[in-house]
Order: structure tokens, then sequence, then C-alpha cells
């Protein structure tokens, strides 16, 4: 070869990759989030999709310094479809009460976003200070609209207006209470279909200021784990797990790899984070003649063995569906009554104090109250339904939980909704929840306070 062919052939090999690296950083791009999933005293989770991207960099450093960044990589396999990649950065090695502002480069390019990017981690209070006061925000049921699936007729999805309440009020982080995004016919019955609508419900450009915005922790429930009133039988679950743990940002996910419960900490409050599918049996299962569970040994036992070791002065039980309500024949703890009278006797026996349930699914808001409770327990049982974002309203007002008796008076609200749930008090033993539901505008519904003292079991200081 002549050495001005030679040079010729490096010069258009230098132009190909020139022009394929361009290409590249042209097309690669972030499809959803970033999202901030849980965060502790010295870490930190951060998620993004990604698209056509080799290399997904975090950087970071503490809020309003000056000094260099820290950063994390992470190689990204180049599909040839450049199909969405979801990645997880754990940041490590944090300053405890600290917060950080960070950015998100792909193939070295900074992503612009026009809301800050910012997280926190967790400050150790326990022996220095009193509990720090905070906020959590609750919802269920989020619904995206997507015409070539959904049913005829009007859509069955809400404004999204919703969201952009949500992202203006206060909170500390995000809690979703199952149905966080809906699987159609089309979608449960491949696991592609599943992938696809994760993928569709994620990247509504509404939701990715408020995934930024807060920290995110959730469950699941039905309609985000198979098909409707879904049991431990659904063949695909453990698609449905896959997607569920690589879309959500939880530290950990059951046990043994069966099912998505676990719990965190937040200041002087536990959470448990209930699976009331991956073990259920068939809710239409007669239990007078035959033994059914809700939650399966495995996670009943985890369950009892987490409450009664939680030193919290409020500990939530987190659960799909409704755990107080005795008045209804929808999905719920109801249909497995005897696993719920082994629930409450429990924390009856070993006099836990400080247990509320939290709740979504039945696309209404409400409060229940077991007021049986107070003799044995010392305490009423409260169930906090919080449902729901965008879903269709559910028909309560002209069905025959209209007018319940465990209800607490003025908490039902039939529209789309949020709540969030404040808790303060200079001191354990004087703190209290200050509940609050808003409408998809993010006015007020109503308020409703209870205090740690109201929650005390017999016989505990």
């Amino acid at each position: 070869m002549t050495t001005s062919k030679l040079f010729l052939s490096t010069l258009l090999s230098f132009v190909f990759l020139f022009s394929s690296a361009q290409k590249t950083k042209t097309n690669a791009l972030v499809t959803a989030g970033p999202m901030l999933g849980y965060a502790e005293h010295t870490e930190c989770l951060i998620w993004v999709q990604t698209k056509c991207a080799r290399q997904v960099q975090v950087q970071y450093k503490v809020k309003g310094t000056t000094g260099s960044w820290s950063s994390q990589s992470n190689s990204v396999s180049n599909a040839p479809e450049c199909q969405p990649n979801n990645v997880k950065f754990v940041i490590e090695n944090l300053q405890m009460g600290t917060a950080y502002e960070y950015q998100i480069l792909l193939d070295g390019v900074i992503q612009k976003f026009n809301y800050p990017l910012v997280f926190k981690t967790k400050v150790l209070w326990e022996w220095r200070t009193s509990p720090p006061d905070f906020t959590f925000m609750l919802g269920s049921c989020l619904y995206i609209n997507d015409s070539a699936y959904d049913r005829p007729g009007k859509p069955y999805g809400g404004s999204y207006q919703i969201l952009n309440s949500m992202t203006k009020t206060p909170a500390d982080f995000m809690l979703w209470l199952g149905d966080n995004t809906y699987l159609r016919e089309a979608d449960y019955s491949s696991k592609s279909g599943i992938l696809h609508r994760y993928q569709h419900t994620r990247a509504l450009p509404e939701l990715q200021p408020f995934l930024a915005k807060m920290n995110h922790y959730a469950t699941w429930d039905d309609h985000d784990y198979g098909d409707n009133d879904a049991n431990k039988s659904y063949e695909l679950k453990q698609a449905t797990l896959a997607a569920f743990t690589s879309y959500w940002g939880n530290k950990t996910y059951g046990e043994n790899g069966e099912g998505v419960y676990g719990n965190f900490r937040f200041s002087d409050a536990e959470f448990f984070l209930l699976d009331d599918r991956w073990f259920r049996d068939e809710s239409e299962l007669n239990e007078q003649k035959i033994a059914k569970t809700h939650l399966g040994t495995q996670q009943l036992s985890w369950l009892k063995d987490k409450l009664k070791h939680s030193r919290a002065s409020f500990k939530f039980v987190v659960v799909g569906g409704q755990f107080i309500n005795e008045n209804t024949d929808k999905e719920s703890f109801n249909l497995y009554q005897k696993e719920r009278q082994e629930i409450i006797q429990f924390i009856i026996d070993q006099k836990i104090s400080g247990v509320m349930f939290l709740s979504g699914d039945r696309h209404h808001t409400e409060i229940l109250k077991n007021d049986k409770t107070l003799a044995t327990l010392g305490y009423p049982l409260f169930d906090l339904t919080c449902s729901s974002i965008t879903a269709g309203p559910s028909n309560v007002l002209s069905g025959s939980e209209a007018q319940n008796p465990q209800r607490v008076p003025s908490t039902l609200v039939a529209e789309n909704n949020f709540c969030t749930i404040t808790i303060s008090g200079p001191k354990r033993g004087e703190r209290k929840l200050n509940i609050t539901c808003y409408d998809s505008k993010g006015i007020v519904k109503w308020g409703f306070v209870i205090s740690e003292s109201e929650l005390k079991a017999i016989g505990t200081k």
C-alpha cells in the first residue's frame, strides 16, 4: 500500500470512529430519573434509566462547596436495539447528616435538568438529641393512560397535575403503597409486557421532578405484581420481582429470593413493608373449610420478630390492602380473618406500643379504627388507607361501605388524592402524628392528629 493510500485509509478510519463516538454521545439520553432510593447515615442509592449510553457516571460533592467532585461510574452494555438500561449507584462513605449535590454524566457529557439534584444522609441523633421531626408522603394507585392497551371508553387514569402538587409539598421521603403501575392484560402475560409497563409508567414526564425531589420506598399490590387479585400461583412472579427490584431503590427485598418485603427506620419511626402477593393463598378460598394465609409463614414470622425487636416510637405496618376493615367484601385482611386476628393477638400479648397500619388499593382514602383492642391492648388500632393518585376513584359513596362504622368521621375522600404524615414533638413520649390528606391540586381535605401517648400498650412505660 502506498503512503498516500495508507494515509487515506487511516483518515477514513479516524473519521468513522469519530462519527461513531459522536453518534453515541448524541443518542445517549436519560429516559427516566434520576430517582433517589433509600438513604442511610453514610450512603444513598441513586437510580437512573438511560438509553444508548456506553458509560453512566454520577458525580457528587457536599452541597455549596467549591471542591472537586467525587465520582462513580457504571459501564452499560450497548444493545443493538439501544434499549433503556436501569442503573443503580450506591454512594458510600458519605458524611452523616449532610446534603450533597450531584450530576449525571452519559459518556462524559453532563446531563441537564430543570430542577436541582440533591440528596441527604441521615442524622445520627440517638443518645445525642431528641428525635428529629420529619414528614413523609404516601399514596397508591398510579395509573398512566396508554391508549393501545387501555379498555375502550373514558381513560381510567386521571390528570397528572397531582404529581406536580406532590412535588411542591414538603416531605423527606415518599412511601409507595402498591399498584405503583398497572399491568394490563397484554402486559402480565409475558416478561416483555411486564417490562414495557414498568418502563412506560416510569418515563412519564410529570413524574421526573418528583422522583428527584425526595427518597422513595415501595411495596407492591396486585397490579404491579400480576393480574387482578393475583396470588402466589401467578406464573410470572419471578419476572415481576425482577422488574420491581430493577425499578425501585429499597435497601432489601424479601428473604431467600422470595418477595419484596423489608423494613427501614427514619428518626424514631420504623416501617415494615409487607408483601401481600408472593405467599398469598387465593382470597376466595373459604377459610372456614381450609387454612389459608395472606402473608405466608416465612413473612409472618419475620413481621413478628421485627415488631417485637423494634424500639421505635411509631411502628408503621405497610401493606397493599386494608388490614382493619371488618365491613368489606373487597380484597383485604377481612378475607383472611384468622391471620389478622393472629397478628392482633401477637401485638396484644407482646404489649407492643405505637403500631399503626398504612394501606392503599381501595381508590379512596379513609382512616379506620378498631376499638376492640382498647381493653386488651390499651389503645385502638388505626389503618390509614391512602388511594388513589391517578387511578379512577371508587364508588364507595354508593355502596355498603358508605357508612362504615369503623371510619373516623370526615376522613373519607373519594377523589384523586395523596397524604402526608408529620412526626414531631420535643422528646420521646411526647411525639405526635399529624396526618393530612390533599386533593390533586394540593388543597387540604382534612387533618387528624394521633399522640404517641394514645398508642401506649397496657403495662408499658
